[in-house]
């Protein structure tokens, strides 16, 4: 990516390339990297490839370009001692290794400055980086959602999806509890109730969020550790338009009950009704649930009758 030029779109859509002076700077470096890690060259190719290393480094002096050339200096003086290619391997490799590293350094190759993730200057790391005050490390100022109107910086986005998919975990138990906690007390019924049988944790999950809204519909109560799912009108098997969440203590009083009308208010019923209308309306769109949810009308069309 060093060696590549500078690229750009004209109006007529037409690519426009121009190489600068730290473009052709690492340019010049990849070439003689590719060199200088070519295998199976002749002895002086591979001398002059040295050579051309060696002069390049020389025009910065560190430790690691010292290093460099005194590797160097020894293959050179290995090869003219006839020494054989398979004890060469180690030095050459150290000797590439050592290049490599020398090109990643902005100072001597311009153009990778702005290839490093962490900043050359150390007041800009400090700037960027901020501390999760949950996994307790320091990251990077993009690894945190910060709103518009936050003043302080919480939670990374890692601890976050982190505590949302905890939170989701926590949700399905409790919606799992409900769900065999009722499907218990149907089959102590021993009705031969099927319903609830077909209904998977999804629709339990849709049924207590967006029609029960997580709460008991007596109290308010929003414990779902706390919360039971029964049926409105005992006579018929729970279905998901026969059906009440409450809590325990509701749920234990509901099911005592003999006669729903006389107990509860005009407008209470009205609104359980809603809402097992909302819970037709949606697992009639679910194939299994249509045979039920058909039979369940034509009961109420005959009760209807009867009265």
């Amino acid at each position: 990516k060093c060696a590549q030029p500078r690229r750009w779109k004209a109006f007529d859509g037409k690519i426009t390339e121009m190489d600068t002076q730290s473009t052709l700077r690492g340019k010049e470096l990849l070439e003689i990297y590719c060199s200088i890690t070519t295998k199976d060259i002749p002895k002086d190719e591979r001398i002059s490839v040295l050579l051309t290393v060696k002069c390049t480094v020389k025009e910065h002096e560190c430790k690691l370009t010292q290093e460099l050339v005194a590797l160097i200096d020894r293959e050179i003086d290995l090869i003219s001692r006839e020494v054989k290619e398979c004890n060469l391997e180690g030095l050459r490799k150290r000797i590439s290794t050592l290049f490599l590293q020398y090109i990643k350094i902005p100072e001597f190759n311009p153009e990778a400055a702005g290839l490093l993730k962490v900043p050359q200057d150390p007041l800009k790391l400090y700037k960027r980086v901020y501390f999760c005050h949950s996994c307790e490390n320091y990251l990077a100022s993009t690894e945190f959602p910060i709103p518009a109107n936050s003043r302080t910086i919480g939670r990374c986005r890692s601890c976050y999806r982190l505590d949302n998919e905890a939170r989701k975990r926590e949700a399905y138990l409790k919606y799992r509890l409900i769900l065999e906690d009722l499907r218990k007390s149907e089959v102590d019924y021993q009705d031969d109730s099927k319903i609830i049988f077909l209904v998977q944790l999804a629709d339990m999950q849709y049924l207590i969020e967006n029609i029960w809204n997580c709460q008991s519909a007596l109290s308010g109560s929003s414990d779902l550790y706390d919360l039971v799912m029964v049926r409105w009108d005992k006579q018929h098997e729970w279905s998901p338009w026969n059906t009440i969440l409450l809590t325990k203590e509701e749920a234990d009083a509901h099911l005592k009950l003999c006669n729903l009308e006389k107990t509860y208010e005009a407008p209470f019923i009205y609104k359980m009704e809603q809402k097992h209308i909302r819970a037709k309306n949606y697992f009639a769109q679910i194939p299994v649930m249509s045979s039920f949810l058909h039979r369940s009308n034509n009961q109420a069309n005959a009760n209807s009758y009867k009265n």
